[in-house]
């Protein structure tokens, strides 16, 4: 609402505040009515924000989730606009102040409204005029009319950014429980919705490609084999790795890796990575970092999108989506149909995909949540080439009948119940089945295997005061029951696992906190095959202390030092043809970082970590024995840059760069470099939006260096060249319609992501070259 007259007068955001105990951290609250008593109500039906006189429209509406515990100091927050994309910090107000504390966890939604007069809101017949019942909106009134006062006209806006709050980043992947960026130690990342939207990618690895230490292999080029590498262990990148969603493992225990496919971007909120192990509190697989894929929640506003996108090779994807909800449930749907021929010859790839969630909350002390999704697809293999062939032909193939198909579904059902003062507990459980079939014609040989797996995942979360200091506890077990049948040969092979874990953080003063936590993992494999029926069991520990320094505001400074393990995968550890891998053990490693997060001001930021990884019995393939083998030592050491500006109000940009040394440290390959690990590597780019209103240009630069080919732990053969790609869209929205044109690979650089040292040489999967994609959307 505009506060005073004349040149000097200066608008204010009008609010309605809604209660809501619990963990809110990256989800969607729905906005509820602050009724006259002066008492939060969760009851009471939205209002309809209709414009009143001076009021020509909402230029903006935010919804922003605060997270504070009771008896904290501080808070923790996430803003998002009415579709859930989160804003940019000069749309942000903090009205809870950075001091004091608040019994309950809430959300604030705004509306930011232009012009003068009154306003009006109607809840069905029933009119409500300003809703001010808590006293320090009023005073935050006060305060911006004050200072307003005091300037001229031209001066307005900018004294009314300069009265804004940035609100903290809020991340759930660092610590299991929602905490602010700026007090994990790590290097953490975050793509966002609006992220996801304004860039040009087909798939969750194009969007991870573009970030600092992180490479991308694909082997297809569509997606669905994909190899995602955290801090460098190049072939053996997928297992890792630790990739969730929604908190849910989702690694295979075979060498079949991650299947990114079987998560549309459509039903993605948002991503958050870690670098750097995260054994202590997720266990196998978690070495060079976590990636969490957040899916979205509803709301309970009714809403519909339905897209169609167009693009080279014969691509089209449909979706539709919808989500809605009244009183204490919330729901959501989506559907999507993705096609395209491909690249190569027999690289054809058709998916279709569903997916839903429910979100119950039976009172103000307990949420449900259930969620599930459907995915299969079919695609051609087309298989390797030699450097001749891909000389004369990149796009040929010399498997033209090789193809695969998969079936996977999953559910899961969680629990948040809070405790009040007692804490909180989360608890999930879990239900996965997968059937997967590859057929190669060429090698006149099948594969079909169907696997199941069940997961329990409760964890205790405790946030209060301890000895007058800040305290976060947290303590769980994961529990992972794995299935998997080998159908067409009748074996059987089984992967249990249990890990029990605890972290604390405590504020050693207010802006130092000491980290430290444990986790001890049991295995359990069992190979009933035909050759012989085996039970191995392994155990491994693992440790973590960090420290971290916060200092102007959202600045911060870490070290810290973990140990983390890896257990062999199954086919790893087992073959049908020559029985178990006795001598092959788990894999160990120590981590030391050193990072910075330091904010130049509120709209600019640099990160900076430096980190050392030694790891004994690391293990790779050795295709000169055709068996999986530990080597003795090997090291990893780098350093990861990343910074992002926002230099006007159109105009953002970012640029990162990673140094990565990876290096075996002993005989038989001692000083050789891992292979497929490339040194250097960088990004940048900018978005451009709003100058026109309704556009939205952006572009970014990928580089990836020189490296050796995989399985070239000898280093023999000649590195592969380093190569570039340029991509760029624009996008425009008017109302609830938007459509965009985007360009992948404008230089039409020919390259190969994917490399392999085989007995007759070098062999390639060539990329795609010069592409385009084009869609159109409508919201309801």
């Amino acid at each position: 609402m505009k506060v005073g007259n004349g040149p000097a007068a200066v608008t204010l955001p009008f609010f309605f505040f809604h209660e809501r105990k619990g963990n809110f951290s990256g989800n969607r609250c729905h906005c509820q009515v602050f009724n006259p008593s002066g008492k939060f109500s969760r009851e009471q039906a939205s209002p309809v924000f209709e414009n009143a006189v001076g009021f020509p429209e909402v230029i903006l509406e935010v919804e922003c989730v605060m997270g504070r515990q009771p008896g904290k100091q501080g808070s923790q927050k996430t803003c998002l606009d009415s579709e859930g994309t989160p804003r940019g910090q000069e749309n942000a107000f903090d009205l809870e102040g950075k001091k004091g504390t608040s019994p309950d966890r809430y959300s604030v939604r705004g509306f930011f409204v232009s012009g003068s007069g009154p306003i009006t809101l109607k809840k069905g017949d029933k009119e409500m005029k300003e809703c001010t019942g808590l006293k320090k909106v009023f005073l935050l009134g006060i305060l911006i009319v004050v200072i307003g006062a005091s300037f001229p006209a031209s001066g307005a806006d900018e004294q009314l950014q300069s009265n804004e709050i940035t609100m903290e980043e809020v991340v759930v992947t660092g610590t299991r429980t929602a905490e602010e960026i700026k007090k994990v130690p790590a290097n953490i990342t975050v793509i966002t919705r609006r992220d996801i939207e304004t860039s040009n990618a087909k798939n969750v690895p194009d969007l991870l490609r573009t970030q600092e230490g992180i490479v991308v292999r694909d082997f297809l080029g569509n997606g669905k084999t994909v190899d995602v590498d955290l801090r460098g262990f190049g072939e053996t990148a997928s297992s890792n790795t630790l990739v969730l969603m929604d908190g849910r493992r989702v690694n295979a225990i075979d060498l079949s890796g991650v299947d990114w496919t079987q998560i549309p971007l459509e039903q993605i909120d948002r991503i958050e990575i870690v670098r750097g192990t995260g054994s202590v509190l997720y266990g196998d697989n978690a070495v060079g970092g976590v990636i969490n894929i957040i899916t979205k929640t509803p709301g309970k506003k009714p809403h519909a999108k339905v897209a169609v996108i167009l693009g080279s090779y014969g691509r089209n994807k449909e979706s539709v989506s919808f989500s809605g909800g009244q009183g204490k449930v919330a729901a959501s749907l989506i559907a999507t149909y993705d096609s395209t021929n491909g690249y190569r010859e027999n690289n054809a790839f058709r998916a279709k995909d569903a997916g839903a969630k429910i979100v119950l909350d039976p009172s103000e002390i307990l949420r449900f949540t259930l969620s599930g999704s459907y995915h299969s697809d079919q695609y051609g293999l087309p298989g390797y080439l030699s450097k001749a062939e891909v000389e004369l032909d990149r796009q040929a193939t010399n498997s033209p009948l090789d193809n695969a198909y998969t079936r996977d579904k999953y559910a899961d059902l969680g629990m948040d119940l809070d405790l009040a003062g007692l804490g909180r507990v989360v608890a999930d459980i879990s239900y996965r089945k997968r059937d997967s079939e590859t057929n190669w014609v060429s090698w006149l040989w099948t594969s079909e295997t169907e696997t199941k797996t069940k997961g329990f995942t409760p964890h205790y979360v405790w946030e209060g005061s301890l000895a007058g200091h800040e305290n976060t506890f947290i303590a769980g077990v994961d529990l992972y029951w794995t299935d998997m049948d080998i159908l067409t040969s009748s074996e059987r092979v089984d992967k249990d696992s249990q890990g029990y874990y605890f972290n604390n953080a405590l504020s050693l003063f207010e802006n130092l906190i000491l980290s430290v936590g444990a986790r001890h993992e049991r295995v359990e494999y069992e190979f009933d095959t035909t050759t012989a029926d085996v039970k191995p069991v392994d155990r491994k520990e693992a440790y973590s202390a960090g420290l971290t320094y916060t200092y102007q505001g959202r600045s911060s400074l870490f070290v810290r030092a973990n140990k983390s393990f890896r257990f062999p995968l199954t086919d790893e550890l087992f073959s049908s043809f020559s029985g178990l891998n006795a001598d092959l053990k788990p894999q160990e490693g120590k981590h030391y970082e050193l990072g910075i997060r330091h904010y130049f001001s509120k709209k600019m930021y640099l990160t900076a970590t430096l980190y050392r990884a030694a790891f004994d019995n690391e293990i790779f393939y050795n295709p000169l024995t055709f068996t999986n083998e530990n080597h003795p030592e090997t090291l990893h050491r780098g350093i990861e840059i990343g910074a992002k500006a926002d230099p006007c109000r159109f105009f953002t940009c970012f640029a990162n760069y990673t140094y990565e040394k990876a290096t075996f440290e002993k005989e038989p390959f001692d000083g050789n470099d891992i292979p497929a690990v490339p040194k250097n590597r960088g990004n940048f780019g900018f978005n451009i939006h709003d100058f026109i209103p309704g556009v939205t240009l952006t572009a970014q630069y990928n580089y990836v260096g020189s490296s050796y080919a995989i399985s070239d732990q000898a280093n023999q053969h000649e590195k592969l060249e380093s190569y570039y790609t340029i991509d760029s869209k624009i996008a425009y929205k008017w109302k609830n319609l938007e459509a965009f044109f985007g360009v992948n690979n404008i230089t039409d650089e020919k390259y190969s992501q994917y490399v392999v040292a085989g007995w007759s040489g070098l062999v390639f999967y060539p990329s795609p070259e010069r592409n385009w994609v084009a869609g159109i959307n409508v919201r309801f």
